[in-house]
């Protein structure tokens, strides 16, 4: 014979109870998480908008940075390749001047403008004797701001100069008189003279190429005193951006 056990009221009661909190329990942790699931979504939305209103960042503008400057430095070359087709090579310089200051370090630049700059170096040529003995005497040739020349001197000349010396040594403040402290005793010496006005002084020796601060009148002589006695001529060989005065008259 089976005894059958019955459970008691109150305990079966309290497991539905139990089993009701459970149940509530979860339905309301679900809720939670799905809540905090949309709110994140919707946080993320928010701030990917504020960043579209803040606009494109850094990086993004850095690469927009580049993409323009490709461009540009492409129709740069182009415009350089078109005067140098017509025989312009000074216009030229000037656009690839433009493209090393944007990129100083693209492939073959530097070599192109110093093919180009030795072109106009070799242009414009003219052979000169400097009389030494007439001071800064005539002008040499007429010059161009910003425009490169090249000058190569050859010869020595005889100096004469008898005078009483002080211990602080010969003055050097007056170009016209004395010899200048901007190079050696003796040595050539150069000024570009500009609606009447002269320039700096500066050192020749046997020869440069000068780039003028100022468009005028060149005139050389050797650096020293006006009461020196010299007498010779040097031969002067020029060319690049001058203009004969012989032919500006």
């Amino acid at each position: 014979m089976k005894t059958k056990f019955s459970t008691p009221q109150p305990f079966i009661s309290t497991r539905r109870r139990f089993i009701r909190m459970l149940t509530t329990a979860g339905v309301t942790i679900a809720v939670l998480l799905i809540s905090s699931a949309v709110f994140a979504q919707s946080g993320k939305k928010d701030k990917d908008k504020d960043k579209e209103k803040d606009g494109p960042n850094s990086q993004q503008l850095e690469i927009r940075m580049t993409k323009a400057e490709e461009g540009l430095l492409k129709e740069y070359m182009e415009v350089a390749k078109e005067y140098l087709k017509k025989g312009d090579q000074e216009e030229a310089l000037t656009v690839l001047k433009r493209v090393e200051h944007i990129n100083p370090k693209m492939d073959g630049l530097k070599q192109e403008m110093d093919r180009i700059g030795e072109e106009l170096m070799q242009e414009n040529e003219a052979k000169v004797e400097l009389d030494v003995s007439k001071g800064w005497g005539n002008p040499v040739c007429e010059v161009t701001e910003g425009k490169t020349f090249r000058l190569a001197a050859t010869g020595e000349y005889k100096l004469i100069y008898s005078t009483t010396i002080p211990l602080t040594g010969l003055p050097t403040k007056d170009p016209a008189l004395d010899h200048v402290s901007v190079g050696p005793f003796g040595a050539l010496i150069g000024v570009v003279v500009t609606d009447g006005k002269p320039g700096d002084p500066f050192v020749v020796n046997a020869g440069l190429e000068h780039t003028p601060k100022k468009s005028g009148l060149l005139f050389l002589r050797v650096n020293v005193p006006a009461a020196a006695k010299c007498t010779g001529d040097i031969k002067l060989q020029l060319s690049g951006a001058i203009t004969s005065v012989a032919k500006k008259r």
